[in-house]
């Protein structure tokens, strides 16, 4: 059991220090919208990678084989990479602070930012690639006289990409208390400007494909 918890931990790390996507979003949305919009933003994304998880779990060898599937690839490339695009527009967007607040309030924009999370994650090829090949890894490797090695793999593996997109969430948060006012908002736009970037890159690879 050790040995899964150790493997997990380190599959998760591993994943979970890369900046992709997510991460420019949560950086924009921290800084733009507080600490609890970024958190709720993990929370999405941490709930897309447990379904993708889990559902590689039960039914691995099906799930991994569409994911690996050129149109599947390139339709959900598609997806997030509009999704992007339109987050990173948004950033770049003139701010207007009373609109937000009337279209979201409180737990309205939470909620949003727990979506957007979500969304993003499960519209990720890449996410889907990683989830999938880590459970079916996992499970293939699973010792007989242990059956609960893979749920502890995996959900090792979960918890630790939590707690790095917390991480990231709550440094995103420390950094903008101490920037000088109007740096967060340079900050924001910047992260839209790579949002656009990436999604138009994606946007390029889906359709070439």
């Amino acid at each position: 059991m050790t040995a899964a918890i150790v493997k997990g931990i380190l599959a998760g790390l591993a994943y979970g220090l890369l900046l992709g996507p997510l991460f420019f979003l949560g950086l924009q949305v921290t800084l733009k919208q507080g600490l609890r919009n970024g958190l709720a933003l993990a929370l999405g994304a941490f709930f897309s990678d447990a379904i993708l998880a889990f559902g590689g779990w039960w039914s691995s060898a099906w799930l991994f084989s569409l994911a690996r599937g050129e149109q599947f690839q390139s339709a959900m490339g598609v997806t997030g990479a509009l999704l992007l695009i339109g987050f990173g527009v948004s950033a770049m967007a003139p701010r207007r602070e009373k609109a937000p607040a009337m279209l979201y309030p409180g737990t309205g924009r939470r909620r949003y930012s727990f979506l957007k999370g979500f969304a993003i994650n499960m519209a990720n090829p890449s996410n889907w690639l990683f989830w999938l090949g880590l459970a079916t890894a996992a499970r293939a490797e699973a010792p007989t006289e242990n059956p609960h090695y893979t749920l502890v793999f995996i959900g090792a593996s979960l918890l630790m990409v939590l707690s790095t997109d917390i991480a990231k969430v709550l440094l995103a948060n420390q950094i903008g208390r101490r920037l000088r006012p109007d740096l967060p908002g340079k900050i924001v736009r910047s992260a839209g400007a790579v949002l656009i970037v990436l999604g138009s890159g994606m946007l390029i690879k889906s359709l070439m494909t």
